[in-house]
């Protein structure tokens, strides 16, 4: 089961519509979010452009004039659609929305914000609204996997300005089925933003993930180690990227350790 997010700049182009197929196609993709169709009307027959022959359902949000636009289309034998009303203060009604249903949740789009101002490059950061953004990813539960291939999603058309406004976020049960999923930054297509392509499928990607042993916490030394790297490590915000920079250096300063228990034995 595979998700991507994609930017299109306008449906009108059928090539653009040829290249999100053939992505589904290729990739064996069970979801598509796709911004700025820029279309006034989303009928069965315009919709198939972007799929394939096999069955969908999908929803949308008509453009307002020739901006905005955004279409959503799923295998209905992996995801069933559940309506909601009121648009309202948005980052609160997800929260409720999520809270009214068990399961795990995916949220994929264009969110058109960014969390931390290195997300920006030549462009003004709002700390209000990234502070929104962060308390609504905190308040929900949601974490986002470290997203490969480049560091922006949308250049400006004199690109001369970049952000990451594109993103996936996923919830913990989600992170736990899928814990070695990667998030990968596709090449831009007649658009200025990056398709994001989520592969949750079992491929190789290089060696395996570090592994810690209960074993381990019987050696002298270790406690100390960990604990000196982990609290060493400070200035990183949000909270989740200040633990996930945290572990990365508890790992590097492992490592060496393993090394010494592994020639002395």
């Amino acid at each position: 089961m595979n998700f991507v997010t994609a930017n299109i700049s306008g449906a009108g182009d059928s090539s653009k519509a040829e290249h999100i197929r053939n992505l589904k196609r290729n990739n064996k993709l069970g979801f598509i979010a796709i911004q700025e169709t820029q279309m006034s009307n989303s009928s069965n027959i315009l919709v198939s452009n972007f799929w394939d022959n096999t069955p969908f359902d999908f929803d949308s949000i008509e453009a307002t004039g020739r901006s905005g636009g955004l279409l959503s289309i799923w295998d209905p034998g992996l995801f069933t659609k559940k309506t909601t009303n009121k648009k309202k203060q948005l980052w609160a009604d997800l929260i409720v929305l999520m809270r009214s249903f068990s399961g795990s949740w995916i949220f994929l789009d264009d969110f058109n914000c960014v969390r931390e101002p290195t997300e920006r490059k030549n462009s003004r950061f709002n700390k209000q609204e990234a502070e929104d953004f962060n308390f609504f990813i905190s308040e929900a539960g949601l974490v986002e996997y470290s997203m490969l291939g480049c560091a922006f999603t949308c250049v400006t058309d004199d690109g001369m300005k970049f952000s990451k406004i594109d993103r996936v976020l996923v919830c913990y049960s989600f992170l736990s089925l899928w814990p070695s999923a990667k998030l990968l930054g596709l090449s831009r297509f007649k658009s200025d933003h990056r398709p994001l392509l989520l592969l949750c499928s079992d491929v190789f990607f290089g060696i395996p993930p570090f592994r810690f042993f209960n074993s381990w916490l019987k050696e002298d030394g270790l406690a100390d180690i960990v604990k000196k790297v982990y609290d060493g490590v400070i200035g990183f915000y949000p909270p989740d990227k200040l633990l996930a920079a945290k572990l990365k250096a508890v790992k590097v300063a492992v490592k060496p350790w393993c090394e010494k228990i592994r020639n002395r034995d």
